[in-house]
């Protein structure tokens, strides 16, 4: 089942460190929108800079990546990133 996570007062330096980190997982994300299908994860993303928001949806995970993790273990560290970054998940 595809996941969903939105966030909230993501400054451009907020999505920026989370770019960087996601990258060191293997995941990019080009730009300010797309779609992530990389290394068994996949995903769609729209980050409103003005808005500071970011939402990413319909994540899920298959192999390889199911290997080590999983949807909700994903959405777990991001989330834990955009707090450390400043940011806030929305519930």
């Amino acid at each position: 089942m595809a996941k969903n996570a939105h966030y909230s007062g993501v400054r451009p330096e907020v999505y920026n460190q989370l770019r960087d980190k996601l990258q060191t997982m293997g995941l990019h994300l080009e730009g300010n929108s797309g779609n992530i299908k990389e290394k068994g994860v996949s995903a769609s993303y729209l980050y409103n800079p003005e808005a500071e928001s970011l939402e990413i949806n319909d994540v899920s995970v298959g192999f390889p990546a199911s290997m080590m993790l999983n949807a909700d273990s994903l959405i777990e560290r991001m989330n834990q990133m955009i707090v450390q970054y400043g940011g806030q998940p929305k519930i």
